[in-house]
């Protein structure tokens, strides 16, 4: 609730009826907020707000900027991860700019002397006293698809999530489901040592979530609910991507098939073909933006592919927890979930669409809906 702008006015502007028009307000500019911003405060924050205005575009940047207010995303993070090793010869975990999205809070963390790359378990807010919610990586292994609903879900409500193993270089992905729900649930209980905890995840991250649930049951914790968006109990990784390289890599890469013909990537060597798809998906404006070069897609591909394997042919035990579902309404709208969930599944209608639920303008509502069912319980099968 904040204001990020402030807008000077000698007055109001007013309707015939002497209401205010709230039409004829003018646009806040970020540049009239100059005058209100930090400057950087000693070497390390003036060398990170110098990258910042150089990514941005812009004349100054405050200490305490948002980078996501002033229009970051995942790939400028990237960028400013690439900027960061160049400028202070440290590797920065993209994950750390969700922790720490200000020129501020970006220098504290390169102040430090131990290593930045175990940053795994990204607070994405830690105020507010509510049961916090987890939320665990897709196949990508990236958590910035989490922002949106995070700011949704309100400064009172805290929410964290986990990032995939092996984005780091020298790293290695978890191979297993079991590998990865032990890890993540010890990284989470050092973080937040007692439940109740909720959890939940995009796509294989939905998968990931119910497995931990399980276990942080079984160690005698309190999971009072379970949020999927949009993972399939059945397929929870599109069955051509575990079988055929040219299609995990489009799939990993690209975010699915490309126009470009399957003929082209035949006979292909595993590196011929990274370079090959990459080059594609260039052409066709579909690299995704994990990739901004070849040796960070060769991490982000192993990453992948350690994830599809791992959670792509699994399958569930009953789970007795209360369930809530975003998925799409169609032949199965309840993704193969009915005959795994013995406890309440609450299912809710979103657009084909497999992402949008989780970015404007349908984060707020679906944020909204998270914090009723955290309330007041979910009700259904």
């Amino acid at each position: 609730m904040i204001p990020s702008a402030w807008v000077t006015l000698e007055e109001l502007p007013l309707t015939p009826n002497g209401k205010l028009d709230r039409k004829a307000l003018p646009a806040p500019e970020p540049a009239g907020a100059d005058g209100f911003r930090v400057p950087p405060r000693d070497p390390v924050e003036g060398r990170v707000a110098a990258i910042w205005e150089e990514l941005f575009d812009v004349p100054m940047v405050g200490v305490f900027d948002d980078f996501f207010d002033l229009g970051g995303h995942s790939l400028l993070a990237l960028r400013l991860a690439v900027r960061i090793r160049q400028e202070f010869g440290r590797e920065l975990p993209v994950a750390a700019v969700l922790a720490s999205p200000t020129v501020a809070g970006l220098a504290d963390v390169l102040r430090r002397p131990e290593d930045l790359g175990e940053q795994r378990v990204v607070t994405l807010n830690a105020e507010g006293d509510r049961t916090p919610i987890v939320l665990v990586h897709a196949l990508g292994g990236q958590v910035f698809r989490y922002h949106p609903m995070a700011r949704r879900l309100g400064p009172d409500q805290p929410v964290y999530a986990i990032a995939a193993s092996g984005l780091m270089p020298g790293e290695d992905p978890h191979t297993t489901m079991a590998d990865m729900v032990e890890d993540y649930v010890d990284r989470l209980r050092a973080v937040r040592p007692g439940g109740p905890y909720v959890l939940g995840g995009f796509c294989i991250g939905g998968n990931i979530a119910m497995e931990m649930a399980r276990r942080l049951r079984a160690l005698g914790e309190d999971v009072p609910l379970l949020v999927l968006f949009y993972s399939d109990a059945d397929e929870p990784v599109i069955t051509s991507s575990l079988e055929d390289d040219a299609s995990l890599m489009t799939h990993a890469l690209a975010g699915g098939p490309l126009e470009t013909s399957g003929a082209e990537f035949a006979g292909l060597g595993p590196e011929e073909m990274l370079v090959a798809v990459i080059a594609a998906a260039g052409r066709e404006q579909r690299l995704a933006p994990d990739t901004a070069d070849v040796e960070q897609a060769r991490r982000f591909l192993r990453v992948f592919r350690a994830n599809a394997h791992a959670v792509g042919r699994y399958r569930h035990e009953p789970y007795d927890g209360d369930v809530a579902l975003f998925a799409p309404a169609g032949d199965r709208p309840d993704l193969g979930w009915n005959g795994v969930v013995k406890g309440n599944l609450a299912i809710e209608a979103i657009p084909g669409e497999r992402v949008v639920i989780l970015f404007e303008p349908l984060v707020a509502e679906a944020a909204a809906k998270l914090r009723s069912w955290i309330d007041h319980g979910v009700t259904g099968h």
